[in-house]
């Protein structure tokens, strides 16, 4: 009903009820920028929501941007993850579509408008690799190289998910070298976070925890956050399953501090993990079940998938094949639309031991042929190592050949930045994080 009417109203009218709103709404109390922290609840943000539909209906654009950044921005991404809610509100900046720019006066707000929506699209890295592109290139054209950091940096991120692990890489490096030239150590540790789990996805192994190991060390002397999870992503994939599970715990407790609702999510599925390479079953299933349930509530499939795979192979042990197989087929479609290309590859692996399992030999040598493809990614030394190795794995044990795949062209890429992981005068033969 509320509906109708509003819709049978002319436009003048329209705005006059929204002036109206405007005026009640700034008159509420809401939580400022500096406290963002004490927010537990949507409901606690209901009175600037609520304005920022007021000044979007004004067609106030310029001020529901800075309305969210001041008072919505930090709350819904860390605190309460509301990455739904989220899109919601800052999809209505782009009254044309997400394909042009918003709505906003300034460039910076642009810029910054079109890395919020893309840290937001949880379920789509395809989209939000889009997103970050033009966000940088904005920052770059201000020259902002400071924020064209931070939007790299979440790039190399959801380039590695999708499977584009050589421009991962690249956009990582290039990250690292400008967070040097301007002295920002908070984002050269962020940046040699995605360098090294980078390079843990395609194996390579003394990079990737030279990377992480300093990143640490960097987090500790600056206003970075202690990234522990990225560490146990790295111990996970080198088979350290014990050294995860100490790693995961300091996640959890550190991101718990802080209560960032995304992170969190992570420590526990990683906790998981952990436990189920550790063998320990029961704490394996608990942890997962967790992360599967909290991601789902607010829509972090990145978290989603994993877990749920970790959930499959489970299942798997205990010789269950019927239920595995349903499970899996909560990951096919997400895994597919993202892309999700790494987690895609981790299924079909895990497909291919089921129907070897169950004895069926065709069904097994198509899964395992499915894993490798997509593990190839950009081909060696670009691919997803561990996919890639456990699908060779499969066919040999199948006895059938590996299939043919393009073979990596470094031809079709810019240069690698050149820059070292540690720089050359601060490298020791020692160099260690604190225990």
């Amino acid at each position: 009903m509320r509906g109708v009417t509003w819709s049978s109203l002319g436009n003048q009218d329209k705005q006059g009820i929204y002036g109206t709103l405007s005026t009640h709404f700034e008159s509420l109390p809401m939580i400022d920028r500096n406290r963002w922290q004490e927010v537990n609840s949507l409901e606690d943000l209901t009175a600037a929501i609520e304005l920022y539909n007021t000044l979007i209906g004004l067609g106030r654009f310029d001020e529901a941007e800075v309305l969210f950044y001041e008072r919505l921005g930090d709350a819904t991404l860390y605190i309460l993850g509301a990455h739904r809610p989220r899109v919601e509100l800052l999809e209505m900046l782009f009254p044309d579509g997400i394909d042009q720019l918003p709505h906003l006066s300034r460039p910076d707000m642009q810029a910054y408008t079109l890395n919020s929506l893309a840290l937001s699209i949880r379920d789509q890295p395809g989209l939000a690799v889009t997103l970050f592109r033009r966000n940088i290139d904005i920052r770059e054209n201000m020259d902002d190289q400071e924020s064209s950091i931070t939007g790299q940096i979440n790039l190399s991120d959801v380039l590695r998910f999708s499977g584009a692990l050589r421009e991962s890489e690249a956009v990582a490096r290039r990250a690292l070298l400008i967070a040097r030239q301007v002295n920002a150590q908070a984002e050269e540790s962020r940046a040699l976070n995605c360098l090294g789990v980078a390079l843990a996805a395609c194996g390579v192994q003394m990079e990737s925890a030279k990377a992480l190991d300093r990143s640490l060390v960097l987090a500790y002397q600056s206003t970075a956050y202690e990234a522990y999870d990225y560490q146990a992503m790295r111990a996970i994939w080198f088979g350290e399953y014990a050294d995860a599970q100490s790693l995961t715990n300091k996640a959890m407790t550190y991101f718990q501090q802080y209560r960032f609702e995304r992170r969190i999510i992570v420590a526990v599925r990683l906790q998981g993990e952990a436990a189920l390479g550790l063998g320990d079953l029961t704490t394996a299933e608990e942890c997962l079940h967790h992360a599967l349930a909290r991601a789902r509530a607010v829509n972090i499939v990145e978290e989603e998938i994993p877990a749920l795979i970790g959930l499959v192979e489970i299942r798997r042990r205990h010789g269950d094949l019927n239920a595995a197989r349903e499970l899996l087929d909560d990951v096919w479609e997400p895994a597919e639309r993202g892309p999700f290309k790494l987690f895609h590859a981790d299924a079909y692996n895990v497909l291919a031991q089921i129907e070897c399992d169950a004895g069926n030999h065709e069904a097994a040598v198509k899964a395992a042929t499915q894993a490798y493809r997509l593990a190839w990614c950009d081909g060696p030394p670009f691919a997803y190592h561990w996919g890639l190795q456990k699908a060779k794995a499969h066919l040999a044990a199948l006895g059938v050949p590996e299939p043919i795949m393009p073979p990596f062209d470094e031809s079709k890429y810019e240069p690698m930045p050149e820059v070292e992981i540690v720089p050359l005068d601060e490298e020791k033969d020692d160099f260690e994080i604190e225990p």
